[in-house]
C-alpha cells in the first residue's frame, strides 16, 4: 500500500521555472524526522512477566526496516491498568495511534462514541474470512482486524491422567469432578489456578456457563441489555456455586490468590499440576516452547499435553464450547498518521512479508474459521469439536466493561472469605445498570 506525502512548499516554488531568469540553486531540504506510532497492546501480567517478544520486539524492528520513516513504540500494560488508560485517553480525544482490544460488546462501545477508524471498504479486510470479521462488525461497519478464534477451556497432562486411570477426557461435569477427586485421593493436585489477577478466573467460569446458562437461555446477554433479566435471577448462581465447589473440595492447589500466571504455568510444566484453565493463547507458555513460564526441570515437561473445553454439561446433555472472536487491533480515530498506521498493518498481514511470518508464529493457535486444522496436536481435539456448532462466545464479550471485573473480584473476594454468591451476582447487576 502507498502513502500520499505532502510535496513541501519550498519543493513546489523550486519547480516554477520564471522565464527568461536563472534560477538560483534549491536549499538543501533536511531529512524528515520519522514518523513515530504509539501502539498498546495489554497482555503483562502483574508479576512483571513480558510474554509477548512479537509486539515488543519483532513487530517494531521489522516495520522500521521496512519503512525507515516510521517507528513504532509498543507498550504493554496489565489488563487493568490497560483498560483504564486507554478510555481516559480516548474520552480526552487522545490515546495511541493503534491498540489491540476485544470485539463484540466492548468494541461495539467504542465505535458508538466515536473513538475507532471505520475501515469499511478498505483493501486490509480482504485477508480475513467473513467469519473472524463479524466480532468486529458493528451495523454493517468494520472497524478492527481479528487474530482469529479463542478457545477456552483446560489444558491438561495426558500422561498424569493416562498413569491414573484415564485415557479420555471427562464428557460432563461429574465426571470431571470424579477425575479431581481421583488424581486428589492419590496425591496429585488436580489443578492449579492463578487467581492473583482477576482475570485468570474467567477462564474456569465462562466454559461453565456456555453448558449450564445458554443451551436453554441462548438471548441471555440480550436480555439483560434490554432489562428484560438480570444476574441474581439466572442460572449464574449454579454457575458460581459450581466453579466455588472446586475450591471448596480442595482441587485447586493453595493460595490461588497469591499465584501469577508464571508461577501456574512453571507448576503445570513442572508436573505438580495435572491441570490449569486457559485458552489457545496459552500455547506458548503451557508448552515451554518459547521459554516464558517453561519449567525447571526439563525432563518434567516432556509429557504430552492436551487441551480440552471444561465440561460444565450434567451427563446426557450437550456440551457447549466456550469460543469467541479473539481480540484485535483497532485505530484511534484522531490518529495523524493513519497513512502509516495502515502501511504498518498492511506489510503485517501480507503473506510473502517476513513479518506475517512472525506474526503466525505468535498467534498461530487462533484459526480463521471455525474447525480449521491448525496442526497442532494439542489443539486437535478441541478444533474438532468446533466443527459442531455447538459453541457460544465468551460472556464478556456481549457484556459492558465493568460486568466482568464485578465477577472475577467478586469471586476474588468470596475465596478470600469475603461475601457469596449473592454478593457477585449484585455487584454484576450494578455494574451493568452503571453501562446501560
Amino acid at each position: 500500500m502507498k502513502r500520499i506525502r505532502l510535496v513541501g512548499l519550498s519543493m513546489l516554488l523550486a519547480l516554477i521555472v520564471v522565464s527568461g531568469c536563472a534560477r538560483p540553486p534549491a536549499p538543501i531540504q533536511p531529512t524528515p524526522d520519522p514518523v513515530t506510532l504509539k501502539f498498546m497492546h495489554m497482555g503483562v501480567a502483574s508479576d512483571g512477566r513480558d510474554h509477548n517478544r512479537y509486539v515488543m520486539q519483532a513487530f517494531p524492528k521489522m516495520v522500521a526496516e521496512r519503512y525507515p520513516d516510521i517507528r513504532v513504540k509498543s507498550e504493554m500494560l496489565p489488563e487493568d491498568a490497560y483498560t483504564k488508560s486507554l478510555l481516559m485517553q480516548l474520552s480526552a480525544g487522545e490515546g495511541p495511534d493503534f491498540f489491540e482490544w476485544w470485539p463484540m460488546r466492548q468494541l461495539e462501545e467504542l465505535a458508538r462514541a466515536g473513538y475507532l477508524q471505520d475501515l469499511t471498504g478498505m483493501d486490509i479486510l480482504q485477508a480475513f474470512s467473513p467469519e473472524a470479521l463479524e466480532g468486529f462488525t458493528v451495523n454493517g461497519r468494520v472497524y478492527g482486524l481479528p487474530k482469529g478464534f479463542s478457545m477456552m477451556g483446560a489444558w491438561f497432562n495426558k500422561d498424569l491422567l493416562r498413569q491414573h486411570g484415564y485415557a479420555d477426557w471427562p464428557q460432563d461435569w461429574d465426571s470431571f469432578l470424579e477425575l479431581c477427586e481421583t488424581l486428589k485421593s492419590e496425591g496429585i493436585t488436580p489443578i492449579v489456578m492463578p487467581g492473583k489477577d482477576w482475570w485468570f478466573l474467567q477462564f474456569g467460569l465462562y466454559p461453565l456457563a456456555a453448558s449450564v446458562l445458554y443451551p436453554e437461555e441462548p438471548d441471555f446477554d440480550k436480555r439483560l441489555l434490554a432489562g428484560d433479566a438480570t444476574f441474581a435471577e439466572s442460572k449464574w448462581r449454579d454457575v458460581l456455586h459450581m466453579y466455588k465447589l472446586l475450591f471448596d473440595r480442595g482441587y485447586v492447589a493453595d493460595g490461588p490468590l497469591e499465584t501469577g500466571a508464571a508461577q501456574a504455568a512453571a507448576w503445570f510444566n513442572d508436573g505438580k499440576a495435572a491441570i490449569v484453565f486457559g485458552g489457545n493463547w496459552d500455547y506458548g507458555s503451557l508448552t515451554a516452547s518459547d521459554g516464558s513460564g517453561s519449567s525447571s526441570d526439563p525432563a518434567a515437561s516432556s509429557f504430552e499435553r492436551g487441551f480440552m473445553p471444561l465440561p460444565g454439561n450434567a451427563p446426557g446433555k450437550p456440551l457447549f464450547l466456550s469460543v469467541g472472536p479473539a481480540g484485535g487491533t483497532v485505530i484511534n480515530k484522531n490518529t495523524r498518521n493513519l497513512p502509516e498506521v495502515l502501511d504498518a498493518l498492511a506489510y503485517q498481514f501480507e503473506p510473502s512479508s517476513p513479518l506475517y511470518v512472525e506474526f503466525k508464529q505468535q498467534y498461530r493457535v487462533f484459526p480463521m474459521f471455525a474447525g480449521e486444522d491448525l496442526g497442532i496436536a494439542e489443539l486437535a481435539g478441541y478444533t474438532e469439536l468446533m466443527r459442531s456448532g455447538r459453541s457460544v462466545p465468551f460472556s464478556n464479550q456481549r457484556w459492558p466493561v465493568g460486568v466482568a471485573e464485578a465477577l472475577c473480584a467478586g469471586f476474588q473476594d468470596w475465596l478470600a472469605g469475603e461475601g457469596d454468591a449473592d454478593d457477585i451476582l449484585a455487584a454484576m447487576d450494578r455494574a451493568l445498570l452503571r453501562a446501560r
